[in-house]
């Protein structure tokens, strides 16, 4: 069989809120239901899915969603060839929800073909649809079967024949601006055997009707998408709270560092190159933030993400550094892989890669070199993205923990860099508690910092990906082995323990998403315990941000405080600490706001956690806390606004069944 066309597949690729506007007018939805016996073991599933997509259209739309139902049937049916248990658009919810329960199934004659083409124009024909130019007009149709051929006769059965052509009924919901969307079901295993052989005539009616009408339709009788159906089925459900609108206009008032609010869009959905000009410093506004791109030390031609490979981990060592420093914005390795790869695609040649990459991902710099075997030798230097020069480079043997301090030295004495953002860096910072950790080993001995810096790029990488995606299950993994060797070496390493709540909170996620409670929740305990473990040690840590971060945390989810949890999140969102610590803060908070994380409805406050939403979305536009922020609400980019005002509550369940530290 061959594979469904993107068309077929349109509601598992497109939502029905993408067609739904959120503008305030009004939606009228007729819901069509085949209710013959073919359909008899997937109406239960059908009344469901009805009640759950008029909930989720509600969230979207508001109240102005009115729902009418038709039903029908076949010859010789007990309630006729259609009935309409709601004959007007209603917004009654009980109302609604007793017409849905009508929908069962009834016997007809002759066979497997029905009279679905009556009870399209029915709902077309009958029902008192808007007509308000302003309004949203709907048909959602779930069947099994295709209407009778247009030459089917039987003398026994004189009604059961072709009543209304397939263009005559696209012409009329055109003429009513109406949108047929439809879903093919499966049917009652007693006719899988009709129900094959007219399979291609049903997906041939319905693809017809969707796509005549601008609608969608999604295509059941495919395995994969069954499957999938499934599988979201098995997911709890998400709650949501309202949120208003958050617009364009929203993120220009948001005074941000390192680039324009305006560019939100262009960070979100395009390829082209983002080119941000640096804002000048004054007497009252603080230097724009650093953008710096660490790329792994191998060839171009060879390049690897490996988290294990030593190349890599000279770019993970210096990333984890940098972006402890104020001042400083590093970007994920994720998205440096998927930049490179583009720049490959559109055959850019090597010598052109790293200025084409910075100028790609929007930074100031590029830092890239190589990794000799012998001694061994790290080499890497400073690209600056303007004109591609490269400003600084430095060499040096052993061990790589003090680069970054070596780098930014070297970069503060060179004749080329020296007045520029890289050379004035460590000024900024040699007198802040930043540069006293810039020599700070992660690890005691050689082998366990190789598995931190294994753990920490894993960690980084899974977070850059999809939540729930296979490629990001594999790299949390794989983050959850390095630290357990770590922490059978260094069990008091509360980086360590750290590391390992983050990769164990991250893997509960993934396993209840999936429904998976019992590992869910084997791993919030584990998330618990290594929480608590850093919780103690967290006078050893050397700096003051990540210290600060563990308090919180820890005050949230084990301790429960959530007020203690609240001041430490507020003091990660200061000026003066690093950016992604601030960008952590700002997460957190809006999801406590939200009531997320199982806080008490005493603490919910929508208009709190939307300005902790817009801090993200102005501030970090790359970030992958934007990325999903963006995705969840429906940003525009031609209405320069969100289209979904909820935020769903991802937290709340998985918060509750942390164990508290009993050794406190």
């Amino acid at each position: 069989m061959r594979a469904p066309e993107q068309k077929t597949m349109g509601l598992l690729q497109r939502s029905f809120l993408d067609i739904a506007e959120q503008d305030g007018s009004l939606l009228q939805l007729a819901v069509v239901v085949d209710g013959t016996d073919s359909m008899a073991a997937e109406l239960a599933g059908v009344r469901q899915s009805i009640v759950a997509m008029i909930d989720d259209l509600r969230r979207y739309r508001g109240d102005e969603i009115e729902v009418a139902l038709v039903i029908y049937r076949d010859n010789g049916s007990p309630s006729g060839e259609v009935s309409i248990p709601l004959k007007t658009f209603s917004r009654d919810t009980d109302a609604i929800a007793k017409a849905v329960e009508q929908i069962v199934a009834e016997s007809g004659a002759p066979f497997f073909h029905e009279l679905a083409d009556v009870g399209i124009h029915t709902t077309l024909s009958q029902l008192p649809w808007s007509s308000d130019p302003s309004a949203s007009r709907w048909i959602m149709m779930f069947g099994d079967a295709p209407p009778y051929d247009e030459t089917f006769s039987d003398a026994k059965f004189p009604t059961a024949r072709r009543r209304y052509s397939t263009e005559l009924l696209v012409a009329l919901a055109a003429r009513k601006s109406i949108r047929i969307n439809c879903v093919l079901c499966t049917s009652d295993k007693d006719v899988s055997e009709p129900y094959a052989k007219a399979i291609d005539q049903t997906r041939t009616f319905m693809n017809s009707l969707a796509s005549g009408t601008d609608g969608l339709m999604l295509d059941l009788s495919y395995p994969e998408i069954r499957d999938a159906i499934i599988d979201a089925s098995h997911k709890p459900e998400p709650q949501y709270i309202a949120i208003d609108p958050i617009t364009r206009g929203d993120l220009n008032t948001m005074s941000i560092a390192s680039r324009p609010a305006t560019e939100i869009v262009a960070a979100a959905t395009s390829d082209k190159p983002i080119t941000p000009p640096a804002p000048t410093a004054t007497a009252e506004q603080a230097p724009a933030d650093v953008r710096i791109a660490i790329v792994p030390h191998l060839p171009l031609a060879q390049m690897s993400f490996d988290p294990s490979d030593p190349a890599v981990q000279v770019s993970t060592a210096l990333r984890n550094s940098f972006a402890g420093v104020p001042g400083v914005r590093v970007v994920s390795p994720i998205e440096i892989q998927k930049q490179l790869r583009r720049l490959r695609a559109d055959n850019v040649s090597d010598d052109q890669q790293l200025r084409a990459l910075a100028a790609r991902l929007g930074v100031d710099y590029v830092i890239w070199g190589s990794l000799e075997p012998a001694g061994p030798t790290v080499q890497t230097a400073a690209y600056r993205r303007t004109d591609g020069s490269r400003v600084v480079q430095v060499s040096m043997k052993g061990e790589e923990q003090s680069l970054t301090r070596v780098l930014l030295s070297a970069a503060s004495t060179s004749p080329l860099e020296k007045d520029g953002a890289l050379g004035g860096l460590m000024k900024r910072i040699e007198k802040s508690v930043a540069a006293s950790v810039l020599d700070e080993p992660l690890a005691k001995t050689v082998a366990t910092r190789k598995e931190i810096l294994a753990a920490i790029e894993s960690l980084e990488q899974a977070l850059g990906l999809p939540a729930g995606s296979k490629e990001s299950l594999v790299l949390l993994k794989r983050a959850a082995a390095s630290v357990t060797t770590v922490a059978a070496a260094e069990s008091r390493n509360p980086l360590v323990s750290w590391l390992g709540s983050n990769i164990a909170y991250n893997l509960a996620s993934y396993r209840f998403a999936a429904g998976e409670s019992a590992a869910a929740e084997a791993q919030m305990a584990e998330m618990g315990l290594s929480l608590s473990r850093a919780y103690r040690g967290r006078r050893e840590v050397k700096l003051p941000s990540l210290a600060t971060e563990i308090e919180a945390d820890y005050s949230l989810l084990v301790a429960h405080d959530v007020k203690v949890a609240i001041a430490g999140y507020e003091l990660m969102t200061k000026p003066e600490q690093p950016s992604s610590t601030q960008r952590r803060g700002h997460w957190m908070l809006s999801g406590i706001y939200a009531g997320d994380w199982g806080v008490d409805e005493s603490i919910v406050n929508p208009q709190a956690a939307r300005q902790h939403l817009v801090e993200i979305l102005a501030n970090w536009p790359e970030s992958p806390e934007a990325d999903l922020l963006r995705k969840w609400m429906r940003w525009d980019d031609s209405a320069g606004k969100t289209k979904f005002s909820y935020l769903p509550i991802v937290n709340r369940q998985l918060a509750k069944i942390v164990p508290p530290d009993e050794s406190q």
